[in-house]
């Protein structure tokens, strides 16, 4: 029993991947679009690490009850799943050593469990090596929404336009707000105030694209933020606005702007990146 413990911790570690001093990432291969939206809904590729990860957990799950007979189930499953996946990604092919997912499988056979250990090592070091050099770019490229298709109506100019140049048309209306009350020009302030607040509230239009349910939209655009963009609209109307209160509720609307960069936009640099 204490050697099936080991041998859990050995599979285990095998999925720790990360730590370095430097992460380079590489533009994963075009053959792995097939496996994940918008060609396909089914994210084949994914499910096959999931299952292969599952596999190996309940092989060391079986060994440490001692039940032989069902880890080498789930070890013939796990060889059979990884022989799959070598063939499904050509570009990734020599990652994958097909001899040593077979030798797992002998190892159970064996019901030695330090021949199951040493195997284990090597066929998880296989795995942690591709998720060391293609995981976190695969991830930011599949796992995120890609912004390109997705258009907005400006408010402003009522015109559609790419959500990039919406952001940008929304941004330079608040650093316009903000240089036009520092300068004490009120009635430009006003304008480019009124312009901002219509594009704020209008990004709902955007998030409502993916989040589709009312509760995860109202968790980013919610209450907080429409008060403050009502407080803004308020200030400004006053013949001498409030600048210290204006710029209060703009760092208030800007809270939620950062929160969500912080989930979507550097997978969509990195995106965008990739593309070139």
């Amino acid at each position: 029993m204490k050697k099936g413990k080991v041998l859990l911790g050995v599979v285990v570690g095998a999925s720790l991947v990360f730590g370095a001093d430097k992460v380079v990432l590489k533009k994963p291969p075009e053959s792995l679009k097939k496996y994940y939206p918008p060609k396909s809904q089914k994210f084949e590729f994914l499910s096959n690490m999931y299952s292969m990860s599952t596999s190996f957990y309940a092989v060391n799950l079986n060994i440490n009850e001692g039940k032989w007979g069902k880890a080498l189930e789930w070890a013939e499953k796990l060889r059979d799943t990884y022989l799959e996946t070598s063939k499904m990604v050509p570009e990734w092919k020599d990652y994958f050593k097909p001899k040593l997912a077979e030798d797992f499988v002998k190892a159970v056979q064996s019901k030695n469990v330090d021949r199951v250990i040493e195997a284990s090592k090597k066929l998880g070091q296989t795995c942690s090596k591709c998720h060391q050099d293609n995981q976190i770019a695969v991830k930011l490229v599949f796992h995120f929404p890609s912004f390109d298709e997705i258009k907005l109506e400006d408010p402003i100019e009522f015109m559609e336009v790419k959500t990039s140049d919406y952001m940008k048309k929304l941004s330079n209306s608040m650093k316009a707000l903000k240089v036009y009350l520092t300068q004490g020009d009120i009635e430009m302030a006003q304008e480019a105030g009124t312009n901002f607040v219509e594009r704020a509230r209008g990004l709902r239009a955007m998030c409502s694209k993916c989040h589709t349910q009312k509760i995860s939209e109202e968790a980013i655009l919610g209450k907080a933020y429409e008060e403050a963009l009502a407080k803004i609209e308020e200030l400004l109307s006053a013949e001498k606005p409030n600048k210290e209160e204006i710029f209060k509720n703009l760092t208030l609307v800007g809270t939620t702007c950062t929160k969500c960069h912080n989930v979507h936009l550097i997978p969509e640099m990195v995106q965008e990146a990739f593309a070139k």
